[in-house]
């Protein structure tokens, strides 16, 4: 994972000391869920798109919190933010448009996933994983 403002903390457990890094958290991103992990409403298509702050990190993944915004009918490769192809022309639209015009929004879009209730994940943004 690629942290562009890391933030380290010294977290005390008993005698000792920890560097923790919490580099997310807080920052606002637009997540993408699969439709049939998201219980905050009923939408068609294949993901849930919504927006949401980095909340804790457990060590493996962050919890989305203050969740707002989600709208459905998002299918395929979630409106081309998953790939660096020179040009995407979007399906709804017919409008082609060049990477590095989707390349700003793939830095602030992450996958999410559901688990026990709450929703996660791994920091990782579509521009680290897709255009890197």
């Amino acid at each position: 994972m690629k942290i562009s403002n890391p933030e380290l903390k010294v977290v005390r457990f008993g005698a000792d000391d920890v560097i923790a890094t919490s580099g997310l958290t807080g920052q606002i991103g637009l997540f993408y869920i699969p439709a049939d992990q998201y219980s905050g409403g009923s939408f068609s298509g294949d993901y849930v798109q919504f927006d949401g702050t980095f909340g804790n990190y457990n060590g493996s993944a962050y919890e989305i919190t203050n969740i707002h915004g989600a709208t459905g009918d998002v299918d395929g490769d979630r409106a081309g933010l998953m790939t660096s192809a020179p040009m995407y022309v979007y399906p709804d639209t017919g409008v082609p448009v060049p990477a590095s015009v989707r390349e700003p929004i793939a830095k602030q879009t992450y996958d999410a996933y559901s688990y026990g209730g709450g929703y996660y994940s791994n920091g990782s943004s579509y521009y680290d994983i897709y255009f890197q």
